[in-house]
């Protein structure tokens, strides 16, 4: 049994070592794609219009650059809608953005004890405080 335990780990180890080198390899790559286009672009300097280039060549470069162009719209996109999630008005983050902790702060900016949840508000000593009410376990 331990044998098929110790497998097992060595698997989900190997998956996360994978995952984790995502980012960088991909930062590689990029690097590598940006030199090899400089010097492409150098050697297209020197070729003229009525030379061209085989039709495949062109084609390769078309591919890859729109390759490139949707993955940097994609992502663009993605950190220009975080960055969005606040309010105009203000600048802080919106609704949506706050984990579950800070959804549960109220008026005063504290949290309500565990095993309890913020159901609005109440006055107490003439003065508004959050009511926090247990939560009700089904």
């Amino acid at each position: 049994m331990k044998h098929d335990e110790l497998k097992e780990g060595l698997a989900d180890l190997a998956q996360r070592v994978e995952q984790d080198h995502e980012v960088q390899m991909a930062r590689s790559d990029l690097y590598k794609a940006a030199k090899y286009s400089i010097k492409l672009h150098d050697m297209l300097k020197k070729v003229s219009e009525q030379e061209g280039l085989e039709g495949w060549v062109a084609a390769k470069i078309t591919k890859a650059s729109d390759y490139l162009s949707s993955v940097y719209h994609y992502m663009e996109y993605e950190l220009m809608s975080e960055s969005k999630k606040v309010c105009a008005d203000c600048g802080k983050p919106t609704y949506e953005t706050l984990d579950e902790a800070e959804k549960q702060k109220g008026v005063d900016g504290k949290v309500c004890w565990k095993g309890y949840k913020r159901m609005g508000t109440k006055m107490k000593g003439g003065k508004r405080v959050d009511n926090c009410v247990p939560i009700k376990k089904k």
